[in-house]
């Protein structure tokens, strides 16, 4: 099974429904998502998942953005608003939201930490078998080796660390950032075609039940986007050893900040004219990002970054399908 790693801004948001309404999200992909805005956008994803009966881990405990705050905002104005058309319709959001959580297909999930362990060491059994936790640090193993078998959930997520692994009662899924992130879209050119991950050829062969990353956009997070000099096209790619790469694709006319359309453009170019595009499969997320290009128009630097990741969550779908 994979789990990508999303944070619920807008796009993130958008992709996961995108992929869900066209069918394109396979029965082999369960998405993790940490949200960082309490938004319309985020209760239509959820709903979507419950309305087709698929899964979504919802981290229960956000750790970047700003989810609780807006969240809190939201409960103060149903309470406070002067205008009652507005406060009912606030009351009838967050009565929706308290709805979405209690069902099935909606799964917790814990951002692993002093306070969540304590949360988690109190919950019945029965409730610990239905949710999953996450280790994000590799010395996340001192809870484990401190409470054992009373952090048996439902799976665990950590880092690729056989003695980790040892410590863990249960299911363990591999969780970990692939995505070697430049500082600038143009310090992509000086290594433009780099490793990304086998770990969907080597779980099952190291006991592992699955395994989670950060797609192309990686474990760091950033508030709010500026724009950038350059445009990179981010593709993930299967090599002849079906190992997972990711090709950068920047655009030459990087001196200033003007004419994002037009290095869209150049990227593109070299993305349809790459020697090793047969490698490529093609995906929703990349047939998008071919039918702007040959329309002549610029989607945007988010719509980019959205047709990026849905190709990469299809590719991978398609791949562990076809290993039945």
């Amino acid at each position: 099974m994979y789990y990508p790693y999303l944070r619920g801004r807008q796009n993130e948001l958008l992709c996961l429904k995108e992929l869900l309404d066209e069918n394109k999200l396979s029965m082999k992909v369960t998405p993790i998502l940490e949200p960082v805005k309490f938004s319309s956008t985020f209760l239509t994803t959820l709903k979507s998942f419950i309305e087709n009966d698929r899964e979504i881990l919802l981290i229960q405990n956000p750790q970047v953005g700003r989810f609780d705050e807006g969240y809190a905002e939201a409960l103060r104005k149903a309470n406070e608003e002067e205008q009652e058309d507005t406060r009912i319709k606030l009351r009838r959001t967050l009565e929706e939201y308290e709805n979405i959580l209690l069902d099935g297909h909606i799964r917790k999930a814990y951002l692993m930490n002093d306070v969540s362990v304590k949360k988690v060491l109190q919950m019945p059994e029965q409730e610990k078998k239905q949710i999953y936790v996450l280790n994000q640090n590799r010395g996340d193993d001192n809870y484990y080796i401190q409470y054992g078998d009373k952090l048996s959930v439902r799976a665990s997520f950590i880092p690729k660390d056989e003695d980790f692994k040892d410590e863990v009662p249960g299911d363990a899924v591999i969780l970990e950032d692939c995505y070697q992130k430049a500082r600038r879209n143009i310090d992509y050119m000086e290594q433009p075609d780099v490793s990304f991950s086998k770990n969907h050829l080597i779980f099952e062969k190291r006991g592992y039940k699955g395994f989670s990353d950060y797609s192309v956009i990686g474990k760091e997070y950033e508030e709010s986007g500026f724009a950038p000099f350059a445009v990179a096209i981010h593709v993930v790619y299967f090599n002849e050893r079906q190992e997972l790469r990711v090709h950068h694709f920047v655009s030459d006319s990087n001196w200033d900040y003007s004419d994002p359309a037009r290095k869209f453009g150049e990227a593109m170019e070299k993305l349809v004219n790459w020697e090793r595009i047969d490698l490529v499969k093609y995906t929703r997320g990349l047939s998008g990002l071919l039918q702007y290009y040959e329309a002549g128009r610029f989607p945007g630097l988010g719509l980019i970054k959205k047709l990026s990741l849905m190709h990469h969550i299809e590719l991978m779908g398609r791949f562990l399908e076809g290993r039945e």
